[in-house]
C-alpha cells in the first residue's frame, strides 16, 4: 500500500452518491443512491432486507431534530421561559409545543416549538433523510464511520499513508477529521476499525 496520500480537497458530500444506511422500517441495511449537489439535490433509498424504499421527492427528513422555543411566563411574566429539546428522529414529534418550568416562579408553561434538523454527537447519519449509517465502528477514542465502499477505501488510504499532502482548505473532509483519528499513534486502532467495516460492506468501491 502506498505511503503517500494526496488530499484533493473533496468535502464529505463528495462520497454521498452511495451510502449504506440502516432501514427505518426493519433495521436492515439498504443503499442510498444520491446526487448531493444542491442544484439537483435528490436521492433514493432501497433496503436490501425488506425492500422498503424512499425518495426525496416524497419523503421528508426522518433523522434527529432540535425543537426550540421561548415565551414570557404566563404566571409571573418573567422573560424568558425557554425550552431546547432534541428528538432522536422526526417521527417522535407529537404536536408543536412542550412544557417547561419558569426559572423564577417554577410554574409550568406550554411553549411553542420550532424545529430544525440536527445531528447526533457522532454525526453518523446520511445527509438526505438522516438515516443511521450502517458503516460505523466504535473505538475507545470515538466512532469511525463512512458513507460507503469508495469513502471507506479513501479513508483507509489516508490513514495508512506516512505522508499526507494537499488539502488544507476548510471544506476538505480530511482536514475536518477529528485529531484522534488522524494521529499516527492511533493508526493501528483506526485501521482495525476500518477492517471490521470492510467485512460488513454490501457495496463495492467505484472506479
Amino acid at each position: 500500500m502506498s505511503t503517500r496520500y494526496l488530499d484533493e480537497g473533496f468535502p464529505l458530500l463528495h462520497w454521498a452518491t452511495e451510502i449504506e444506511a440502516v432501514c427505518p422500517k426493519c433495521d436492515g441495511v439498504g443503499v442510498v443512491s444520491g446526487n448531493p449537489y444542491w442544484k439537483d439535490w435528490r436521492a433514493t433509498f432501497l433496503c436490501h432486507s425488506c425492500s422498503h424504499s424512499l425518495k426525496t421527492e416524497h419523503d421528508g427528513w426522518l433523522g434527529p431534530v432540535l425543537g426550540m422555543g421561548r415565551r414570557p411566563c404566563s404566571t409571573c411574566g418573567y422573560q424568558w421561559v425557554r425550552i431546547e429539546k432534541v428528538f432522536d428522529d422526526a417521527t417522535q414529534i407529537k404536536g408543536e409545543s412542550a412544557k417547561s418550568k419558569c426559572p423564577q416562579c417554577k410554574s409550568e408553561n406550554e411553549v411553542s416549538l420550532e424545529f430544525t434538523r440536527t445531528e447526533p454527537i457522532d454525526h453518523a447519519i446520511d445527509p438526505f433523510w438522516g438515516l443511521e449509517l450502517a458503516l460505523k465502528e466504535d473505538t475507545r477514542h470515538g466512532t469511525v464511520w463512512v458513507y460507503g465502499a469508495t469513502h471507506l477505501e479513501q479513508l483507509k488510504l489516508y490513514i495508512s499513508a506516512q505522508l499526507r499532502e494537499g488539502g488544507g482548505t476548510k471544506w476538505s473532509y480530511f482536514t475536518r477529521l477529528p485529531k484522534w483519528l488522524k494521529t499516527s499513534k492511533n493508526r493501528e486502532l483506526v485501521l482495525k476499525a476500518i477492517a471490521k467495516l470492510e467485512n460488513r460492506l454490501i457495496t463495492r468501491p467505484t472506479i
